[in-house]
């Protein structure tokens, strides 16, 4: 149990469980439509109501980080606790806070793509940009990761060779992983703009460098003012976010790639669905009514469809028509394919789920790999750790690629069926 669930488990029992009931209506009422105050409150600055989970979460996480910001500077201007008592808000605020409006933050960013605004989250652009220009740096990203690095490279790009933070290219294993974390600050700072700038867009790469320098100055300026402040307020969350958060995610997230038919590119090829949402016992009370799916388990749903909020992706998957699905949860999932335990990966495999429509075809292999026994399921899966593009597809790239996949074991390349 972290200190952040001791701390909401004493708030919670000395209510009466009024805390957690409060907050499970605040984050996720039921049916999606929120009451009273926060009903007037979503109307007035949302353009569609649909999305009033991202509002509460993004609203919560803005309290919290503001509150957490005040509260550490209060503590060592007046030198207040020593060590200790910032150590101890600061473990809460990760255990509580900054595991809060991830998801949200990337969804603002996809809505935010649009040249219209009605299709923004907010009504009004001053909201967009705080999400984007303040409360991303204060949960660990650089301003704009989520629109510049994740939206404009990644979802353009698809996991093809030009995608600076695609996998599919390369055997995923564990050494290739730590090289794939090392170069995750390269792919913050250095390559993410260099895409831009080959791609013609210098505006954008011209933003990523100024909003990056921005970022880092304040950590700078923060550390040279107090050192413990600068390593709890942003060196911590950043560090984190990229060599923990972002590398793990980016990884796992498209580590299983079916190439058979030779579209690796597809998110029905490249991406999965799980069928079971992450257990909440392990979260604090008071957000482990987090809504279904802020782990992002509809992956291939995702990528398909990018501009769908969190709510709603399981109605879409049928659509999707992959035969990536597993019966298991996000966590389990990462830490399987991390491990690369295909045995366990086989056992949740579920080759041409229909979704309860037995008229319903995933693809061309299902029926044959529903047949299969375990171990040729455990064969096949290890198969797809390995590169889903062709000699062809890549060119001389497989033969001279660039820094960072120059230091990786590219491994044998998959076969088109």
């Amino acid at each position: 149990m972290t200190w952040a669930s001791v701390v909401c488990y004493i708030v919670d029992s000395a209510s009466g469980g009024r805390y957690e009931k409060m907050m499970t209506e605040f984050l996720n009422p039921k049916g999606g439509e929120p009451k009273g105050l926060m009903k007037s409150l979503s109307e007035a600055v949302l353009n569609k109501k649909e999305n009033y989970i991202h509002f509460a979460s993004l609203l919560y996480s803005a309290i919290g980080d503001f509150g957490y910001w005040a509260l550490i500077f209060y503590l060592r201007s007046n030198d207040i606790g020593g060590l200790m008592l910032p150590l101890m808000v600061h473990s809460f605020w990760m255990g509580h806070f900054f595991i809060m409006g991830v998801n949200d933050l990337h969804y603002v960013a996809h809505t935010q793509i649009s040249n219209n605004q009605k299709n923004h989250m907010f009504k009004y652009e001053i909201l967009n940009n705080i999400c984007m220009y303040i409360i991303e740096p204060m949960h660990g990203f650089l301003p704009l990761f989520w629109l510049d690095h994740h939206v404009k490279i990644h979802h353009k790009e698809s996991n093809g060779p030009d995608d600076i933070q695609g996998v599919t290219f390369f055997e995923r294993n564990f050494y290739n992983y730590i090289c794939f974390v090392a170069d995750i600050p390269l792919q913050w700072y250095v390559r993410g703009p260099l895409h831009h700038i080959r791609n013609g867009d210098k505006a954008t790469a011209f933003h990523m460098v100024i909003a990056w320098c921005a970022s880092l100055s304040v950590g700078i300026s923060l550390t040279m003012w107090d050192v413990t402040t600068g390593v709890l307020l942003f060196w911590i969350p950043h560090l984190t976010r990229s060599l923990v958060f972002n590398s793990s995610n980016e990884y796992v997230q498209h580590a299983l790639v079916d190439g058979r038919d030779g579209r690796p590119h597809d998110p029905a090829n490249n991406s999965f669905l799980l069928l079971k949402a992450v257990p909440r016992f392990n979260y604090p009370r008071g957000i482990r009514s987090l809504p279904d799916n802020f782990e992002e388990r509809w992956h291939a749903v995702h990528h398909a469809f990018p501009h769908k909020g969190m709510v709603g992706q399981a109605e879409l998957a049928p659509k999707v028509k992959c035969n990536l699905v597993f019966d298991t949860d996000y966590i389990s999932f990462k830490q399987a394919v991390m491990l690369r335990d295909t045995k366990k990966l086989a056992q949740w495999w579920c080759p041409g789920y229909d979704f309860g429509n037995d008229k319903y075809k995933v693809s061309q292999y299902a029926e044959a790999d529903k047949k299969l026994d375990m171990k040729g399921r455990e064969k096949l899966l290890e198969s797809f750790f390995y590169p889903a593009y062709d000699l062809d597809d890549m060119g001389e790239w497989i033969y001279a690629p660039s820094f960072p996949f120059n230091m990786m074991e590219l491994g044998p390349m998959q076969k088109h069926v």
